[in-house]
């Protein structure tokens, strides 16, 4: 389904649902799993649509994990975001559910198979990540889990999500999205009537997961960047350019990147610049190794069979420039300094937590037009506040990370 169905749907169906479903929890909700006195929590994480999110998530996973250690937290994602959450190696594969979205039926069929899954494991408690969409507050619902933790509008204008939450967590677009997460799992030792939750300060968390080099999918990247480049043991900048058909909005141009791929090949005869990305990507990679015309300029755009292959070339790179997505968040798993781009959402509630993580942002008026109170529905179609982004500027930044270069001489 195209971003735009599931919007369609998220309003006409989710709407009638969150509110049947929040009537059968007034009348219904003494029968719903509760956790006894002394007992561990064993919760359910919803995270369905954002690949990057998991990543930011997974300190508040880590704290649910340490607090209740003898029940293993249970994870429901859609099931082409599902790569990035076995990539941080949190859950057992038999404790994440997936959920198709490529059609109506194939989502309602495993919404179904969805209410089986929770009453196997005995979800008692479920903690919604979602930014106010109506599928996450319904799956909350049907789990039957007596604790509910989400975010919650208040007296604010926004989403109809229902009334069922029993502890009400207030949205904090101040706030960073893993503070956000981790006060989601804090309001669970919250007095739930003390609204609005949470009363108490959380810092940015550092980012403690890391993926290792994994030898076969390192070697296979490995030989496969060596086939294309011209001399093995060059330095790789990574440009992941293209923010894809559902957020076009996120790109940098095209010709920013052109720029900015020739100042580096003129300032350091080693570096070799490798365009990486989805297929889709395809397309641009092509048009910005035309406008480049250098043999250490080349277009790896879907090489990468995998996320753990994507991981894996992060390890043998040396710095990655790209736009606000998952890939941003995934260098944060790794070593490798990142340049990220935004303008139209914030690096203040999505920047990356590696500590070699740069992001630039113009802080335009109109940005973040992207939010989580318009379902990222941006009514833009001139993203100037990525276009004021100078390939000089970017520059400036990746030579700091780079160092020094190497003389022509050893070229």
């Amino acid at each position: 389904m195209t971003l735009a169905s599931m919007r369609w749907i998220d309003g006409v169906v989710g709407r009638p649902l969150c509110f049947v479903l929040s009537l059968c929890f007034m009348l219904f909700g003494r029968w719903l799993w509760r956790v006894p006195a002394g007992r561990e929590r064993r919760v359910l994480f919803i995270e369905l649509s954002e690949m990057g999110s998991t990543i930011v998530g997974s300190a508040a996973v880590q704290r649910v994990r340490a607090q209740h250690p003898a029940r293993p937290p249970c994870f429901v994602i859609f099931e082409k975001n599902a790569p990035s959450l076995r990539l941080l190696g949190l859950f057992a594969p038999t404790d994440v559910f997936t959920i198709r979205d490529d059609s109506l039926v194939s989502l309602a069929v495993d919404v179904v198979r969805f209410v089986g899954f929770c009453r196997a494991r005995g979800i008692d408690t479920t903690i919604d990540f979602e930014l106010f969409t109506r599928v996450s507050s319904i799956l909350s619902l049907l789990s039957c889990a007596g604790t509910r933790v989400g975010f919650d509008n208040f007296l604010g204008e926004g989403l109809y999500r229902g009334d069922h939450l029993t502890h009400r967590v207030q949205y904090n677009p101040y706030f960073h999205m893993s503070q956000n997460f981790l006060a989601l799992v804090e309001a669970l030792d919250e007095d739930p009537a003390a609204i609005p939750l949470v009363k108490r300060a959380i810092d940015v968390p550092a980012m403690t997961c890391r993926v290792p080099v994994e030898r076969d999918a390192y070697e296979y990247v490995r030989d496969a960047i060596a086939r294309q480049v011209d001399r093995p043991g060059r330095r790789l900048v990574l440009f992941n350019h293209d923010a894809g058909r559902l957020l076009p909005i996120r790109s940098w141009p095209v010709a920013r990147y052109v720029e900015l791929a020739r100042l580096l090949l003129a300032w350091d005869p080693n570096v070799a610049v490798v365009l990486v990305g989805i297929p889709d990507a395809a397309a641009s990679a092509r048009e910005i190794v035309r406008g480049v015309d250098s043999p250490r300029c080349i277009e790896f755009v879907g090489r990468t069979r995998t996320l753990v292959d994507l991981v894996q070339l992060f390890h043998q790179a040396d710095l990655l420039v790209t736009n606000d997505s998952g890939p941003a968040h995934f260098a944060s798993l790794t070593e490798i300094p990142c340049i990220t781009l935004f303008g139209p959402e914030t690096a203040r509630l999505y920047g990356p937590l590696g500590r070699n993580a740069v992001n630039i942002d113009k802080g335009f008026a109109c940005s973040p037009c992207l939010t989580a109170l318009n379902h990222r529905n941006s009514p833009c179609t001139d993203n100037r506040c990525l276009q004021a982004i100078s390939a000089a500027e970017v520059f400036e930044q990746a030579v700091r990370l780079l160092g020094t270069p190497v003389r022509a001489s050893q070229s």
